[in-house]
């Protein structure tokens, strides 16, 4: 009787979480996760979750010009933009600040600075 218990509470278990399901069916043609399309599909145990990335891409790279190096760029809208910047070239340290229509970069000699707009 107890083996019985315990098979059934297994089962249960196995297809309460989902793993007895059938595979799930792929991103629609059009929309979301179709060729060409920015948006991002992600499954949970909770549901379904969709993320969707800004079409509007403020990255690249640029190498410093003894240690400076300016980024003249419509996207870079004002001071309260959130930049990320890394020094590609070794362990230095870079500094980068936005202001409206440019971002400023200092670091080392001719380093190479990748930066990206996140906000």
């Amino acid at each position: 009787m107890r083996s019985a218990i315990v098979a059934f509470a297994v089962t249960a278990v196995i297809f309460g979480s989902g793993c007895g399901r059938g595979p799930h069916p792929g991103p629609p043609p059009h929309g979301p996760g179709a060729p060409g399309s920015r948006d991002i599909i992600a499954n949970s145990f909770f549901g379904g979750v969709s993320v969707t990335s800004i079409d509007e891409e403020c990255a690249g790279r640029v190498q410093l010009a003894q240690g400076a190096a300016t980024v003249n760029d419509a996207c870079f809208t004002g001071d309260t933009n959130v930049v990320l910047c890394t020094d590609a070239s070794s362990a230095n340290a870079v500094q980068c600040t936005a202001s409206n229509g440019k971002l400023t970069l200092a670091g080392t000699a001719g380093d190479f600075i990748n930066y990206a707009r996140v906000r």
